[in-house]
């Protein structure tokens, strides 16, 4: 997808937002849950000025939220009635990125057992890596 992307781009293009009903992510955001090429999940955002620290790249707060739903997301992807919750969250900052460029999160699962996931993401900004992280899930059944 090119840069300058409404909400509606997003839709259009198979994406869709994951937690309507949840307020902090809709006002982080909205983020955007689609699929690449090979199937693998990516959840993307374009950075608005709303979302830049004073020097207008990306807070490095929404860095953190956008990576921390990809990989609860990944880690309950197919799993019912399953909520994550995150234990930890181990956030590495490469590179700035600029208000207006699209980001987009891979979420990748190394283990996961019954009760915990280990994840790991990476961000790119413009196709660029700025930003990689770790993780541990809490998988916790809803039922």
């Amino acid at each position: 997808m090119d840069n300058k992307k409404t909400n509606t781009d997003f839709l259009d293009n198979g994406y869709s937002i994951p937690y309507p009903e949840d307020p902090f992510e809709m006002n982080s955001g909205p983020f955007y849950v689609g699929k690449g090429d090979n199937g693998e999940t990516i959840v993307s955002l374009e950075v608005a000025r709303t979302q830049c620290n004073s020097g207008l790249v990306a807070h490095g707060g929404l860095l953190m939220t956008l990576a921390d739903l990809a990989v609860c997301h990944e880690a309950i992807k197919n799993l019912g009635s399953v909520r994550a919750l995150t234990v930890s969250l181990t956030a590495n900052f490469l590179k700035p990125a600029e208000e207006g460029t699209l980001l987009k999160a891979f979420p990748k699962i190394n283990h996961r057992t019954k009760r915990t996931a280990f994840m790991e993401a990476h961000i790119l900004a413009d196709e660029k890596k700025v930003f990689t992280c770790t993780s541990v899930i809490r998988l916790i059944s809803s039922a």
